[in-house]
């Protein structure tokens, strides 16, 4: 009774061996996502094969809209490790993926530059909308003590530049170029004469805009325009600094949440299953089983992802797995083998001799038919 599950161990053991040697490394999330890329988004799948697996959960997330997801690609094509980089850093912002569907690949380039470049007239916007938001503040019944400070950091100054790209558009996004080294240049002779001319036509052009669009015209749209008209050398311009700093300010939540969300990645890790209730262990354990069986090349993944939480090499959690997974099928293999076919085969026997022997003799009448024709 012994010998054939000792052989069956065995073979277990050399066929997980086998597989172990043969699997890639790759950790069971990244695999598991580039499986869901190749489902749905089997066209930017051969580019994202190459990918880090936080891009390519990145763009599971753009995978419901078309224009965006093919815009984020053209940008990674175009751009390169700039557009990379941006992506990660600003993909989950809603704020940034609507300059990416409006003003397509190229809206990375400024974003990237101000993320890189500690500007002043940036750092000034920055100053004057803290002290707009302070100042605001004073009045607020709800306030209990004074807003903080708001650092200025890199990412912040990415967002900035996002808020400056959603109100000047193709005006700010002419403005930068990637030179021949590969990095983000701002053409200041461009920026010169943009700058100038918003200082003295942003309102009217701001008024058209929204009269076009079909939107609600406020008194100080209508102020500004004025403004432009009347007193477009004044020194009253000098508010609208005030008003571009209040809209260039994002929320930190957000921006905390964005920043987090693809660094740390996508998908949900394992340190959250012990937190689930019990039904929702049983459906999350229910449906790994069930991808596993549909691709068995997760299995590997899965060890490789074992083996790094419990610390140890990759070959031997993947060869550990794969045996705990053999050794049930070998084991349900050989219970079929003897309850099942076994029986079949038994009396399907007596069946199968019965039909040779029937198609011998008509084989034979028809060899006998045959000679006696002729």
């Amino acid at each position: 009774m012994m010998r054939p599950w000792r052989v069956m161990v065995l073979v277990a053991v050399l066929v997980a061996g086998v597989i172990s040697a043969a699997a890639s490394h790759e950790p069971y999330e990244a695999r598991l996502v580039r499986l869901e890329v190749q489902r749905t988004l089997p066209e930017l799948a051969p580019m994202l094969r190459e990918e880090p697996p936080e891009v390519s959960a990145l763009f599971l997330g753009f995978a419901s809209d078309q224009v965006l997801w093919m815009s984020a690609s053209l940008a990674m094509v175009r751009h390169g490790d700039i557009a990379r980089s941006t992506l990660l850093d600003y993909g989950l912002s809603p704020a940034f993926q609507r300059v990416l569907v409006r003003y397509g690949a190229d809206a990375v380039l400024p974003v990237s530059y101000f993320h890189d470049h500690d500007i002043a007239t940036l750092r000034a916007r920055h100053w004057l909308g803290e002290r707009y938001r302070q100042v605001s503040g004073w009045w607020d019944d709800e306030a209990d003590a004074e807003p903080a400070m708001v650092e200025l950091t890199p990412y912040r100054r990415g967002q900035m530049g996002i808020a400056l790209l959603e109100t000047h558009g193709y005006g700010l996004l002419n403005q930068f170029v990637v030179s021949d080294e590969g990095r983000v240049e701002w053409l200041q002779g461009e920026r010169v004469v943009a700058g100038v001319g918003d200082f003295f036509t942003r309102g009217l052009r701001d008024l058209e805009s929204q009269w076009r669009r079909g939107e609600a015209i406020g008194a100080s749209d209508l102020g500004w325009a004025g403004l432009d008209l009347l007193v477009m050398a004044s020194t009253v311009k000098v508010l609208k600094a005030g008003r571009a700093a209040r809209g260039a300010r994002v929320g930190s939540i957000e921006a905390q949440g964005t920043r987090s969300g693809v660094r740390q990645g996508v998908v949900a890790s394992g340190g959250r299953f012990a937190a689930l209730p019990r039904m929702a262990k049983v459906a999350a354990v229910a449906g790994t089983a069930y991808v596993l069986v549909r691709h068995p090349s997760l299995i590997s993944a899965l060890g490789a992802t074992l083996a790094g939480w419990l610390g140890w090499p990759t070959w031997l959690g993947q060869f550990l797995l794969w045996l705990i997974v053999l050794l049930p099928v070998f084991a349900v293999a050989r219970l079929v083998r003897r309850w099942l076919l076994a029986p079949l085969l038994w009396l399907l026997t007596p069946v199968m001799r019965a039909c040779l022997g029937l198609a011998s003799r008509r084989l034979a009448k028809r060899a006998h038919d045959t000679a006696v024709a002729r």
